[in-house]
């Protein structure tokens, strides 16, 4: 007997053959040809009936069903985020738990600030902006991490150095960018590639070493791009710049976040384990006091006159 096998995540040479070796210990199997999204197999079904291919395929971590997979349309997916509240459950926290890791990171820089460095001449003035785009870009940056880390799945290679390029890319553009633009080129790229290579690899390795690799070679990029991009346009309207710069980064974090639900969740079997909010505000205010220590304490940028 000869059916299609529709796999829409099968989307490169290393997948055909993740799938040819589960198919080799299948009894029946006489013939498979793959195509871009999908497999024909020719199968003797008294010996393998067709569901056991089908979850064969399922069993590695891919979708597979006789019926081609179709993706929503942007009005469709936001329809369904509104009615379907307990499919898109960690979704629809997104947005509240950035705002809350936001509000919470600015409330700690304001107590500290009549605290302790109030005495610190001009310290607004040169810094105030930076310690806002900072807290935006540490809450922006962990919800994201925390939305991916709280599936439980396996993931296509393919998806994987996805995932580990756009989480270290814009981890290291972000923060790196921010404090090249208040202790130079040197200390703006050691943050930003340290961090973004860090991020890259933990989250790139779900697809093993390929998206690990991605990962690094993101944080690397990113971690240099970052800092590069506010120290040239320092002299050149980069306030007026920061704004979409910020604007942008969040936008491709948005549809990191959607891409991954829409490949990495949706018609998948998959388990939910999030952090809990008060790890997230915890990890993420760890993280601001430290950087926030470094933009204080840290080698300035000649442009500061340090």
């Amino acid at each position: 007997m000869k059916t299609k096998v529709y796999v829409p995540d099968m989307e490169c040479e290393s997948c055909v053959k993740v799938l040819q070796k589960r198919f080799a210990k299948l009894p029946g199997i006489t013939e498979t040809v793959f195509s871009k999204d999908a497999v024909d197999i020719c199968y003797d079904e008294k010996k393998v009936p067709l569901h056991q291919i089908i979850q064969t395929i399922k069993d590695a971590g891919y979708r597979a069903s006789e019926h081609p997979f179709e993706k929503k349309t942007f009005r469709e997916r936001a329809r369904a985020f509104k009615e379907k509240k307990a499919q898109y459950e960690l979704e629809h926290k997104l947005i509240p738990y950035t705002l809350s890791v936001f509000l919470l990171l600015t409330l700690v820089q304001v107590i500290a600030y009549f605290l302790y460095f109030r005495s610190i001449p001009n310290l607004l003035e040169n810094y105030g902006i930076w310690f806002l785009y900072l807290n935006i870009s540490i809450a922006t940056l962990a919800t994201a991490i925390w939305h991916y880390l709280s599936y439980k799945a396996k993931t296509t290679c393919m998806l994987g150095m996805m995932i580990g390029m756009t989480l270290g890319m814009q981890t290291a553009m972000m923060l790196g960018a921010v404090i090249g633009a208040t202790n130079g080129l040197f200390l703006g790229a050691v943050v930003g590639v340290i961090l973004g290579v860090t991020v890259g690899v933990l989250t790139g390795k779900c697809c093993g070493i390929m998206g690990a690799m991605q990962g690094m070679m993101a944080g690397l990029m990113g971690g240099i791009m970052g800092p590069m991009t506010t120290l040239m346009l320092y002299s050149d309207h980069l306030l007026w710049f920061m704004p979409l710069f910020i604007v942008v980064n969040i936008m491709i974090l948005w549809g990191f976040s959607y891409m991954m639900y829409e490949e990495m969740v949706e018609n998948k079997q998959v388990k939910k384990q999030p952090l809990a909010l008060s790890k997230l505000l915890l990890w993420s205010t760890l993280i601001m006091v430290i950087l926030s220590l470094l933009i204080l304490y840290g080698i300035r940028s000649p442009l500061f006159g340090g």
